[in-house]
């Protein structure tokens, strides 16, 4: 899963960006790796949709943090 940066030039030659949260799965029927967007996270110019972006970075962290309250197997594995 990954961060993407769709670009796309407008007809008076601005670009936009547009962020996209996705993840690449390997279709065996075409023998290659098909992208699916999972999320369109909107504008990268819009403070609110980075400050989401923030928001989701900050709890996908917090969730990979390392927890000391499981309870552990015979041989001491998790």
């Amino acid at each position: 899963m990954y961060l993407r940066e769709s670009r796309q030039k407008r007809a008076d030659g601005s670009v936009l960006t547009h962020l996209q949260l996705a993840e690449n799965l390997w279709d065996p029927a075409k023998k290659r790796a098909q992208v699916r967007i999972l999320y369109n996270r909107g504008r990268a110019d819009d403070p609110a949709s980075t400050e989401r972006l923030r928001r989701l970075a900050r709890s996908i962290l917090r969730a990979a943090r390392p927890r000391r309250s499981w309870p552990r197997t015979r041989r001491g594995r998790w």
